[in-house]
C-alpha cells in the first residue's frame, strides 16, 4: 500500500484551501477537529442541514480533484 507523498498532500490542501470560506470552516472543523455536525451547527449558529449541505458541496469538490490526481497518476503509471 503507497502512503500519500507530500505533493499529493500538497494538491489536496490546496483544494481544501480553494473552497468557499465558510465551507472550509465547517470541512475543517469536522475533519480535522473531530467536531460533531450538530456541534459545528451549535458553534455557527446554523442548522445541522446547512452543515450537511456545505460538507456535501466540500466532498464532491475534493473528490473532482482526487479522481483528477488519480486518473493523472494511472496516465503515467502506463
Amino acid at each position: 500500500m503507497k502512503l500519500i507523498n507530500k505533493e499529493t498532500l500538497s494538491e489536496i490542501n490546496a483544494a481544501i484551501n480553494e473552497l468557499p470560506d465558510r465551507c472550509r470552516l465547517i470541512f475543517k472543523l469536522i475533519k480535522e477537529d473531530g467536531l460533531k455536525y450538530a456541534e459545528v451547527a451549535q458553534l455557527l449558529e446554523i442548522s445541522i442541514k446547512t452543515v450537511e449541505n456545505q460538507m456535501s458541496i466540500a466532498v464532491k469538490k475534493l473528490a473532482v480533484v482526487i479522481n483528477r490526481m488519480i486518473a493523472e497518476y494511472k496516465t503515467s503509471a502506463s
